[in-house]
């Protein structure tokens, strides 16, 4: 009896393993619950996140491919008679220009399952995809703060569809059973079509094939944005020479792709400042995709978050870093500056090489990446984060763009 248990119980299992197969062949993009978990190679914590955690693991491919015009994402039967679900976008009586609303809690008088869905008149549906617009005269550092196609209602620190079209998200290519699968790995931003600026810590002793990026995402957990979004390969990547793993000094890194990504209103570059610049007590966003809060409870976001951090001045963060387990003696490095200190608002973990942006002064909606999220002392606590800060390492990003034959004039304001 207890032979013919186990023998139904390893065919059990067998099936289960050839049905995860499958489903793991669907599941085209992983956001690791941790990027530890990345870093180790912990698969079991990566199949886990699959068939175990909760919304927020598994997320959408890149939508370079074509999109179906009619995806299956909600009920006819639950519309009125005529009626059918389709993405917002693909009906006429939905604006594309940022008019429309939609509240991504809770929508009780819509039926259809996904909230970038709503029900339309089959008369009013079209077949055609919308263009993305090509920009002419790019430049650099535009934020989008009333989003692209639709704004959002009902969110708490998610940002708009994209606002912060520099946004990257640094992925690593993991071996999963018999299929690779992309796990997110860290934050970056768009400082050139082939050049990506992120953290050391993020990509030290990594190797080009294991890693590609992706720009123009926003939530995670679909592909029904309006537009699609790119990856690209890498081919190179470049740490900073003084970089300190011990104590992060000099964190900052540049990815370099294998072709250039296509401008458009979802993707651009952020501007940098010039040398030594200083941001003191201005209000700046970090945006990523980490987690809410530090620990445990914590979780990732699958929605681009955005918070608003006040910068502090290194002596003053120095000071309020002294106060925490670093002790009295503790020098903040001079390649470092420090945003936050408000409780509850705080770049965490999963963010890191994700961008500090503060606006330009004498201009309307553009911003200087003023950051790169490095480090902290738990997350909201009070306490500031700290940051590479891009002004002191505006020289070496610029000889580096420049022996490889690479404009600088994508991320300077004219």
């Amino acid at each position: 009896m207890t032979q013919i248990n186990n023998e139904s119980l390893l065919k059990r299992r067998r099936a289960f393993e050839m049905s995860r197969a499958v489903v793991l062949s669907c599941a085209l993009l992983v956001f690791a619950v941790a990027s530890t978990s990345a870093e180790d190679g912990d698969l079991d914590s990566l199949i886990n996140s699959l068939f175990i955690s909760s919304p927020g693991t598994v997320i959408a491919s890149s939508t370079s491919a074509p999109r179906p015009t009619s995806p299956p994402i909600g009920s006819q039967a639950a519309c009125e008679r005529g009626q059918r679900c389709v993405q917002r976008y693909l009906c006429t009586n939905d604006s594309t220009s940022g008019a429309g609303l939609i509240d991504i809690r809770f929508d009780g008088d819509n039926p259809c399952v996904n909230y970038l869905a709503g029900c339309c008149y089959e008369e009013d549906i079209i077949s055609e995809l919308p263009t993305v617009p090509v920009l002419d005269n790019p430049t650099c550092g535009k934020r989008n703060p009333d989003g692209i196609g639709f704004r959002i209602v009902g969110g708490k620190d998610e940002s708009e569809y994209g606002e912060f079209p520099w946004m990257i998200a640094v992925l690593k290519q993991e071996q999963a059973l018999d299929q690779v699968v992309n796990v997110y790995l860290c934050g970056g931003s768009l400082i050139h079509p082939s050049v990506v600026l992120t953290a050391s810590h993020c990509v030290q002793n990594k190797s080009p094939v294991q890693l590609k990026i992706r720009a123009g995402e926003w939530d995670t957990q679909t592909k029904n944005e309006v537009y699609p979004a790119s990856d690209r390969q890498v081919v190179e990547i470049v740490t900073h020479p003084d970089y300190y793993k011990g104590g992060l000094y000099n964190d900052v890194a540049l990815i370099f792709l294998d072709s250039p990504l296509k401008l458009d209103d979802g993707i651009q570059t952020v501007c940098l400042p010039p040398p030594n610049a200083k941001f003191d007590h201005q209000r700046c966003f970090v945006s990523g995709w980490g987690k809410d809060v530090f620990g445990k409870a914590g979780t990732y976001q699958a929605i681009l978050k955005k918070v608003e951090l006040p910068v502090v001045p290194n002596s003053q963060c120095q000071t309020s870093l002294r106060s925490t387990r670093l002790g009295p003696k503790f020098v903040l490095h001079n390649s470092f500056m420090c945003a936050g200190g408000e409780v509850g608002k705080d770049a965490c973990k999963g963010d890191g090489g994700s961008p500090l942006v503060c606006p330009i002064q004498g201009s309307t909606q553009s911003y200087h990446q003023t950051g790169i999220v490095s480090w902290g002392i738990g997350c909201g606590e009070a306490t500031p984060g700290v940051y590479a800060d891009v002004s002191h390492f505006r020289t070496w990003i610029d000889q580096q763009m420049q022996s490889r034959h690479f404009d600088a004039s994508s991320y300077t304001l004219s």
